[in-house]
């Protein structure tokens, strides 16, 4: 990552849900050196004050606010606060989410709901309490929602992570056409797995099912700035999807432009994958 100083355009104000770690704690960074004011913003307030932390070291221009976003009520809470703080708001970034697997058919309830809840409803119930101030500030505000690859092309064994990314998608295209006639623009970040702390603190049908994503983490050879550096370029031309990782740009052409064939291509990468670990279990056993 560059060191970018600070611009010398007026103040701008951003929000980052799950700013404490990974992607959003890097969104935070990034545009705290870039002349933005943040608002660090996670469930878990100590993570949040350490990348808050690091941003004062660095010089830049940041505050705390506990927050769970699958709580309307504290979204309104917050916005209220920062209308009588901040002068406007240019920037929303629904970055905060968990992972996790589960067949439909099996006892997948709980992770539909917890990732429902925290993947969408903690997006929509951002949208739904920041668009009317960044409607104020247009033309020129933003909404970033933070998505996924698995969002899109949907694979085997994830359904209640790839249903609730899906729905981040589709709120989000949704968004795209009735926010840009005011001035707000939509872009979806879609990235695969990539570093950070999303697997380790994910809930797994099996141990299978976890060590197939961690070794998609491992090989990826997509970063946390490479998303931010992409976004960012984004926003500046009014983008809507940001799809990151080769691979992943060439199976979301190849489902919308060939939807039968993705199918059976990418169930037959899961069953082979899925077997490839289980012998090598066997095999250690």
């Amino acid at each position: 990552m560059s060191d970018a100083q600070p611009s010398s355009e007026p103040l701008r104000y951003a929000l980052v849900t799950g700013g404490g770690s990974g992607l959003g704690r890097e969104f935070c960074l990034r545009l705290a050196r870039e002349g933005w004011h943040v608002a660090v913003t996670d469930i878990d307030l100590v993570a949040a004050e350490k990348t808050s932390a690091e941003i004062a070291a660095r010089d830049g221009s940041a505050q705390v606010e506990l927050l769970d976003v699958t709580n309307l009520q504290a979204w309104e809470t917050l916005a209220q606060r920062l209308q009588q703080a901040w002068p406007r708001i240019d920037l929303l970034v629904n970055n905060a989410g968990i992972c996790g697997t589960g067949k439909i058919g099996s006892d997948t309830l709980p992770a539909f709901d917890a990732m429902m809840n925290v993947n969408f409803c903690g997006t929509l119930n951002g949208c739904q309490t920041m668009i009317p101030w960044l409607q104020q500030t247009a033309p020129g505000g933003h909404i970033v929602n933070v998505a996924s690859i698995f969002g899109l092309i949907a694979p085997p064994g994830m359904s209640a992570y790839n249903c609730s990314k899906a729905a981040v998608v589709a709120l989000s295209e949704t968004l795209y056409g009735e926010l840009r006639p005011h001035g707000v623009g939509v872009t979806i970040v879609a990235p695969g797995f990539f570093p950070s702390n999303l697997v380790q603190r994910g809930t797994f049908e099996s141990d299978a099912d976890r060590e197939l994503a961690e070794q998609y983490t491992q090989n990826s050879n997509v970063t946390t700035e490479e998303i931010v550096d992409r976004t960012l370029a984004a926003i500046r031309r009014g983008q809507l999807y940001v799809v990151l990782g080769r691979k992943a740009r060439w199976l979301w052409r190849l489902k919308r432009f060939l939807p039968g064939r993705f199918g059976r291509i990418i169930g037959w990468r899961y069953r082979k994958k899925m077997q490839s670990i289980t012998d090598a279990e066997r095999t250690t056993d």
